[in-house]
């Protein structure tokens, strides 16, 4: 579930309401003292604390503003660049400062806010084009990335303001759990929780996409230890609560078209969009009466971000709200990619074939060999190889069952043939049938 972008003066619930920034038709506010004049200066330390490299940032920080006014022919009047000590008043409603304008002329504002410097800009052109590259994907120690635009207004003839209201640049993901579908013997603790597919840069006045895996982080925005811990308490039900992740927007599009279901929402192995595109992982220790997971490693969840299942846009200024819902086992996708390559398998373990090892038969017998195993998920290989060399030897025609777990056999000459099935872990066993074919 998406919320709808902020736009303009309005505060609605949740994450991202619309930070203002009031320019006053005054003086300006930024002081300076005059040249050759001395003072004492009185140096303070705060206390200092160490931060996690994913922690959240403030997402009502303003550390620094540029501001860029447009007259009504969109030629360049002038470029403002702000401290957070110039400003006349921050807070939760934004925060304020003064420029100079004629009264009763047109013009158009442009602001970039937390880029650590003066963003330098001659054209409107100029400001379309210009990135911001973080180095880090939880970079925020100034502040979220944000952008304002306000275009064709009039200045005041006396007194007033004017607001331009900020966007972020990123998209918030709130994530929580609902157990309530698990079954009574699962244990499933989130351990991490991270947003990969994370844009190096953005485009602060444009829409931003990815375009190449050069583009993206190598690891995303993630929370861990204490910071999920939410995830593992209940405050509604069996329903936990809700930790946040940011991540810059990444606009994809439908590159799968139209798909009608979150478990089809996934790319083919190699598939370059699989690193462009944002998706949310989920690590968790599981533990059931037949699995659980390896110490250190963990049952991962993961999913494509986006507004539905042919979605791949992650909007900037926007609060995505994901509720993972793990069900029965907790091992099926419902939605989500899940990869059990770590989880240790405690119950039963078998590959066994039918009707047996040994088959000997008559040409124009039609045989059925089949397979069982346990557990039931674990990757099996029918032996395609062999099946092909018998075929070509003039043994048997075959048909694959639709399962892949047994192969229906028409003898059509005499001699012998050979099947080899194998299953891969946690049963790790192997099975050969002789076939013997009499005319």
């Amino acid at each position: 579930m998406k919320e709808s972008c902020f736009r303009g003066m309005f505060r609605l619930p949740g994450f991202l309401p619309a930070v203002v920034f009031p320019l006053l038709m005054s003086m300006s506010c930024v002081g300076e003292v005059p040249a050759g004049e001395e003072g004492a200066v009185l140096l303070r330390f705060g206390e200092c604390r160490f931060a996690t490299r994913s922690e959240a940032p403030d997402e009502e920080k303003i550390s620094d503003l540029t501001l860029f006014v447009f007259n009504r022919d969109g030629l360049l009047e002038g470029s403002y660049y702000f401290k957070s000590g110039d400003f006349i008043d921050s807070g939760p409603g934004g925060c304020s400062c003064a420029v100079n304008l004629l009264k009763g002329c047109r013009y158009s504002f442009y602001a970039c806010a937390n880029m650590g410097f003066r963003v330098r800009a001659e054209s409107l052109g100029d400001l379309m084009d210009f990135r911001f590259f973080m180095a880090y994907p939880d970079d925020y120690r100034i502040g979220i990335p944000m952008s304002g635009v306000l275009e064709d207004v009039t200045a005041p003839q006396s007194g007033g303001e004017i607001v331009v209201p900020l966007r972020r640049a990123m998209a918030k993901i709130s994530v929580c759990i609902d157990r309530g579908r698990l079954s009574g013997d699962v244990d499933f603790d989130v351990t991490q929780v991270k947003v990969c597919g994370c844009p190096r840069s953005t485009l602060m006045f444009s829409d931003n996409s990815v375009e190449g895996e050069d583009d993206v982080h190598s690891s995303g925005f993630f929370l861990t230890g204490y910071d999920v811990q939410p995830l593992n308490r209940n405050v509604s039900g069996q329903v936990s609560g809700e930790v946040s992740l940011f991540v810059l927007e990444n606009m994809q599009g439908r590159p799968l078209g139209d798909v009608r279901d979150h478990s089809e929402k996934f790319f083919e192995d190699g598939d370059p969009l699989a690193d462009r595109c944002s998706y949310l992982e989920l690590e968790a220790d599981y533990v059931s009466d037949n699995y659980r997971s390896v110490p250190g490693k963990g049952l991962v969840y993961r999913m494509y971000l986006g507004d539905g299942p042919s979605d791949f846009n992650v909007e900037r200024n926007c609060h995505y709200h994901i509720t993972v819902t793990p069900r029965d086992d907790g091992l099926g996708s419902d939605g989500w990619r899940v990869d059990k390559s770590s989880l240790e398998y405690l119950g039963e373990k078998y590959l066994r074939v039918s009707p047996g090892n040994y088959i000997h038969a008559h040409v124009g017998d039609v045989i059925h060999v089949r397979c069982s195993l346990m557990p039931e998920w674990a990757e099996f290989d029918i032996g395609r190889e062999e099946l092909e060399t018998d075929r070509e030897n003039g043994i048997y025609d075959y048909v694959v069952d639709s399962d892949g777990k047994g192969v229906v056999l028409t003898l059509k000459g005499s001699g012998g043939g050979l099947l080899y099935f194998e299953a891969g872990p946690p049963v790790n066993d192997a099975e050969m049938v002789v076939i013997v074919s009499d005319p």
